[in-house]
């Protein structure tokens, strides 16, 4: 019978004769995030051999890149989720939340003028609110944000929006950006869409669970 390695052994092992995971991250990947790689990183025997750890693109940065952002315009959705299906990177995302656990959780925003502005991120769409409440079972309020630091400004989704011009291309300002930072850390906060709101044989649906992002 072969022996049982322990995982410790194997972990340990793997540090040793493949590559330090604790160690690229922070001294490769941090020296991107921090600007300095551009500027001399020095040679890494890992990279050198194409041996990168899995799921680094996690912990990249990448809102100096682009000088532009797509800001979204709830009036104008209609929750068609294209927008989140052809984005490259799964920087826009969308969700959709119970009425009443959207106010709880919007009531959590000390600031009026911020609150507002989170508010009018969220549009009764006829796919996830009208139909729904014809059929007696309640609707939901459907909302897209953009994760600033995984967006490269492609434009993707804005062309994937198309006539309903609820996306458009915005210039990247300090004011801009902490706003995006909130919004999608408040996309965060809010709990996984529910499962009434979910066809799981239409993948922009799918693309509305955890389960589905990276």
């Amino acid at each position: 019978m072969t022996p049982v390695i322990p995982l410790e052994t194997r972990l340990e092992d793997f540090r040793l004769n493949v590559v330090d995971v604790a160690d690229f991250n922070d001294r490769v990947v941090g020296a991107y995030n921090s600007g300095l790689a551009e500027k001399g990183l020095p040679a890494d025997d890992a990279v050198a051999r194409s041996i990168i750890p899995a799921g680094t693109g996690a912990l990249r940065d990448f809102s100096y890149i682009a000088p532009d952002i797509p800001e979204f315009n709830a009036a104008n959705c209609v929750g068609c989720m294209d927008c989140v299906t052809e984005c490259p990177d799964t920087a826009i995302l969308g969700k959709v939340a119970e009425p009443a656990i959207l106010e709880q959780q919007l009531a959590g925003i000390a600031d009026e003028g911020q609150r507002q502005i989170m508010t009018a991120q969220w549009a009764n769409t006829n796919k996830y609110f009208t139909v729904l409440e014809k059929k007696g079972v309640g609707g939901g309020k459907f909302g897209i944000f953009i994760d600033p630091t995984k967006c490269k400004g492609c434009a993707e989704c804005v062309d994937a929006c198309g006539d309903h011009d609820a996306l458009r291309m915005i210039r990247k300002t300090d004011d801009n950006m902490n706003w995006f930072k909130s919004a999608f850390a408040f996309y965060r906060s809010m709990p996984e869409t529910p499962s009434k709101f979910i066809n799981e044989k239409a993948l922009s649906d799918m693309m509305l669970t955890e389960r589905s992002l990276l």
